[in-house]
């Protein structure tokens, strides 16, 4: 019986659910069909460590799940809410920041806080290298690590959302399967990462902030409650003495590179582009671009944006 058939037989996996959990508007579930799963467990850079399933769920009340004898690896993101997990007769908290690692073989059951229910990134992985991933970044098998918030975190797993946009395609995928093995490396450097001290501004923490929120308007009083300070003056100097840049520039700067991204790999025209980073008015978007990258939004596709924007690297980190 092939992996896919006995997912499905289980009630685990198929290619039409993964949970009961109703997606909303603003969720996103994508479930390989079987073929694309046999070539990418077949394919020389992608066999070792592969998705099967990943998805979005924001503000997921009432999403639960348990698994008595789960078949896959799965990894959770929460990145805000709280949560509970019940793994190897333990029931651990889950809140923001909290990297949840379930093999294969051993049940789980997991549910979203009534009160604050919890937004999660998720992913379903296969492949020999993934038993080695999770134990680097989880050495003691307690099914949860508390790595915080972290921006590399949270674009690596849009992307990979991203990643489905051109549909089923293996070169997609192999990409996407790359994606996989990234977040979980990165979670594994992560692990020992010292904490900030409270005194500071934890800029990791608001570049998640802002990668959270890259599609809507953000003003400087919110990037400043965000980071959790008093004074929009000190909050300014602070942020700048850390990363050479304003918060709004760091900000409209996320924007443009996500932007630049999209030129390069959709057919999204200008204004829709615009629209995808929370901007009406597309000649304001066409000037802003111009400023950051030096080109214009249509100049930058034609010409190949990947070349475009290094020879303009010293313009956009320094304006």
């Amino acid at each position: 019986m092939d992996k896919m058939a006995f997912l499905a037989l289980n009630g685990l996996y198929c290619v039409n659910r993964t949970s009961d959990w109703p997606l909303p508007e603003s969720g996103e579930r994508t479930l390989l069909p079987q073929a694309l799963i046999q070539e990418l467990s077949a394919h020389t850079l992608s066999k070792h460590c592969y998705p099967l399933a990943f998805g979005y769920y924001p503000d997921a009340r009432s999403h639960r799940m348990a698994r008595l004898a789960p078949a896959d690896y799965l990894v959770i993101y929460c990145t805000s809410g709280h949560g509970d997990l019940d793994f190897q007769g333990e029931r651990r908290s889950v809140s923001a920041g909290d990297l949840l690692l379930l093999p294969p073989g051993l049940k789980h059951r997991y549910q979203a806080d009534e009160q604050t229910p919890w937004t999660l990134y998720w992913m379903h992985l296969d492949g020999a290298d993934v038993a080695a991933l999770f134990e680097l970044a989880d050495p003691e098998g307690k099914g949860i690590t508390k790595l915080g918030l972290h921006e590399r975190l949270t674009s690596d797993f849009q992307a990979l959302l991203d990643s489905a946009n051109s549909g089923y395609a293996l070169n997609g995928f192999l990409h996407a399967a790359q994606l996989c093995r990234s977040l979980l490396s990165y979670a594994a450097l992560l692990k020992n990462r010292t904490q900030t001290n409270a005194d500071t501004l934890d800029a990791e923490s608001l570049h998640h902030y802002m990668q959270q929120h890259i599609h809507e308007r953000l003003s400087l009083d919110a990037l400043c409650q965000a980071a959790g300070q008093t004074s929009r003056y000190q909050f300014i100097r602070r942020y700048q003495a850390i990363t050479g840049q304003t918060p709004v520039q760091a900000f409209l700067h996320r924007k443009i590179s996500h932007a630049c991204y999209l030129l390069e790999v959709s057919d999204l025209s200008v204004a829709d582009v615009a629209l995808q980073f929370g901007f009406d008015d597309p000649y304001y978007f066409s000037r802003l671009f111009r400023k950051i990258t030096g080109v214009s939004p249509s100049s930058y596709r034609q010409r190949g944006g990947l070349q475009q924007s290094r020879q303009n690297k010293h313009r956009i980190s320094s304006w």
